[in-house]
């Protein structure tokens, strides 16, 4: 099933972009899904999502696709990991939506938490330093992570560090 969902996610996200760097953006998933993978109980159903994380969000496929694809499970998971306000309230502004998002961030399961620490970790390590954007970046990811917090600490305290870093803008 992960080669399979490799395959698919490279499909999906085939001739998009980085918004920063300009590299093939499939590098993004493929490095979650990585990094997703040296967890001590990973299980396929959540290396599957890592890699598949952003489909639903970014790629217009329905969940109904990936479950009939991938199971129930991995469908799941990937729908725990989009951010569907995008979608569900296109008229807010970015600070309403992302408020959204993190109230709904807080129900969602510690494995979906886990991967989402994941990738936004990758996020902010893929963002230029002197990148006016990665302020608000980081300032969005201080308010993420306390709803994310009980998941993992190891990822909590990276993501952390990562957070503490002095801006060279």
């Amino acid at each position: 099933m992960l080669f399979e969902a490799v395959q698919f996610a490279v499909a999906a996200h085939a001739g998009q972009k980085r918004k920063f760097t300009g590299v093939p953006y499939i590098q993004h998933p493929l490095r979650v899904m990585s990094r997703t993978l040296l967890l001590p109980d990973v299980t396929e159903s959540m290396a599957a999502a890592a890699v598949l994380h952003d489909v639903l969000e970014d790629c217009g496929v329905a969940r109904q696709a990936l479950e009939e694809r991938f199971g129930a499970e991995t469908a799941g998971l990937v729908a725990e990991l989009t951010n569907v306000s995008k979608v569900a309230h296109p008229e807010a502004n970015r600070a309403a939506r992302k408020r959204l998002d993190r109230d709904r961030i807080l129900g969602i399961s510690r494995n979906a938490k886990r991967i989402k620490l994941i990738d936004r970790i990758d996020n902010l390590r893929d963002i230029p330093e002197g990148e006016g954007f990665l302020k608000r970046y980081r300032a969005e990811s201080l308010l993420l992570l306390e709803v994310l917090r009980g998941a993992d600490a190891g990822l909590e305290t990276e993501l952390e560090r990562l957070l503490e870093e002095p801006d060279k803008e």
